[in-house]
């Protein structure tokens, strides 16, 4: 999928899983998360906006959703969006879509 080092904490970045656009993410916890890469709200890829604590914010109208849960933590988005699990193996990061 990706190599960890590619992926600086706070950073983002947007990858194809099985035909399905994930933002993956490493947190400042130092944790890897992957979430739908599209906004629920519009799409817009979230890949392309900014990483805050465990949440990821929308580039166009600020959405926010939580890395964890898929949930929303910042309108104008209701919908939450999926998340997909992740494993760090070798130095590669790999998502269960």
């Amino acid at each position: 999928m990706a190599a960890a080092a590619e992926l600086p904490v706070g950073g983002l970045k947007g990858v194809v899983a099985d035909h399905t656009e994930i933002c993956l993410a490493h947190a400042e916890d130092g944790n890897f998360y992957a979430i739908n890469d599209v906004c629920t709200h519009e799409n817009f890829l979230l890949s392309g906006g900014e990483l805050f604590d465990l949440q990821v914010e929308c580039p166009q109208h600020g959405s926010r959703f939580h890395l964890q849960t898929g949930a929303v933590t910042g309108m104008p988005a209701v919908i939450p969006t999926s998340v997909y699990p992740v494993e760090v193996k070798d130095g590669e990061v790999y998502v269960d879509v």
